[in-house]
């Protein structure tokens, strides 16, 4: 496993280069997902105005005018905790720094701070006097649901990055509190798919909704790029071994090699330098993550990610592109993501994170699943029978 980008070109490449232990593997796949999400998204957005799903928006904007006070603020804020904590981690990393350990504490380099703040605020000063016109003047622009990208793609990661703590910490459902919500916020681990999914699919559309896009359109657009981002994610769960494994599987079949069916995770990024009930010191190795699993497991992150960048295809390649109604590609992405999640939960390994109803005993991701199962099957049906529309493409 590489917890971190410094241990990959390390142990692929024989690089060392020790500031790259900023880098937590899984946190470099959640930036390439989102990448991901972008282009899909930005795609189908375009492709859909095009065929008139989406209406362009006529503006006037002025141009030339000096910048508002709030971008020098925005620029000096940004630029001085790059400087006071990215660059005090790169300067202390080393064997025996953990940086992650550090992220979400006073600690820093207040000059490095300062410095980069009253660099940026001079440059963005000087890049604003270049473009100041006597008299400013106003223009005319079109804008699609293309070019909100940006917003859309901000607004996805604050709703979602909250959905998905706050649901991580509902997986365990007798440790919920107010204090546990606020503790968990300012940490680097304890992240759930469904929260981010769910939270973030709800900030883009109530942004969406206020520019005025029609929802079930959004949703259709929206949803290859989704699955996409799942299953790049995933990766950066199986690389980071982030415990989001399977059950053990002692007994592996023989038609794949064993790492495919039973993985003990050696190196993972939960080892750290201490190890855990479930872990083993790995033989001969010497400083931080230097754990592996006692008994291998179903690489169930590796299977999901293979799931859904297979799904993905077949949305993209195939169901976006039928005659459907609007709303049938999100009800056929529910029932896909919902299937998926469902079956890979009966080899996944749970620890305490479960709910009971009677003699019932399930996880908090299969009573999910089968919510989006079912929710989809029910927006396919009211979709055919014309009971929820959106607005028909323009020609």
């Amino acid at each position: 496993m590489f917890p971190t980008l410094y241990h990959f070109l390390r142990d692929t490449l024989g690089i060392e280069i020790a500031f790259l232990e900023i880098v937590n593997t899984f946190g470099l796949f959640v930036a390439l997902a989102i990448a991901g999400a972008y282009w899909a998204m930005q795609q189908e957005f375009s492709r859909r105005t095009e065929l008139g799903f989406f209406s362009k928006k006529e503006s006037t904007i002025t141009i030339g005018e000096p910048a508002p006070l709030v971008e020098y603020v925005t620029n000096g804020v940004l630029s001085f905790v790059f400087g006071f904590k990215i660059l005090y981690l790169v300067q202390n990393s080393g064997e025996g720094f953990i940086p992650q350990d550090h992220i979400f504490t006073s600690e820093g380099n207040l000059f490095f701070g300062v410095l980069l703040a009253g660099i940026s605020i001079a440059y963005r000063y000087y890049t604003d006097k270049k473009t100041r016109l006597n008299p400013p003047i106003e223009k005319k622009i079109s804008t699609s649901l293309a070019d909100e990208m940006g917003n859309i793609t901000a607004v996805a990661l604050i709703s979602g990055f909250l959905g998905a703590k706050i649901f991580h910490i509902l997986e365990t459902p007798s440790n919920f509190s107010i204090q546990a919500v606020l503790e968990q916020l300012f940490t680097t681990g304890g992240w759930t798919f469904f929260g981010g999914l769910i939270c973030g699919a709800g900030g883009v559309l109530w942004y969406t909704s206020k520019k005025g896009y029609p929802l079930l359109h959004v949703l259709d657009a929206g949803v290859p790029a989704m699955m996409l981002s799942y299953g790049i994610g995933r990766f950066g769960c199986h690389f980071a071994g982030d415990g989001d494994w399977g059950i053990a599987n002692p007994n592996p079949d023989s038609w794949l090699p064993n790492w495919a069916w039973a993985y003990k995770y050696p190196h993972n990024v939960l080892g750290k330098s201490y190890g855990g009930p479930d872990m083993e010191l790995i033989p001969g190795c010497e400083g931080n993550y230097c754990y592996q699993l006692i008994n291998p497991v179903y690489p169930t992150p590796l299977y999901e990610a293979l799931m859904a960048l297979i799904l993905f295809a077949v949305l993209w390649f195939y169901v976006r592109k039928l005659p459907l109604k609007p709303g049938q590609v999100l009800s056929i992405y529910l029932g896909f993501a919902g299937v998926e999640r469902f079956l890979i939960e009966s080899i996944r390994e749970h620890g305490d994170s479960l709910y009971t109803m009677g003699n019932l005993v399930f996880s908090q991701a299969q009573m999910i699943s089968l919510a989006l199962i079912v929710s989809g099957v029910i927006i396919w049906i009211l979709s055919s029978k014309n009971i929820i529309t959106a607005p028909s493409p323009k020609s």
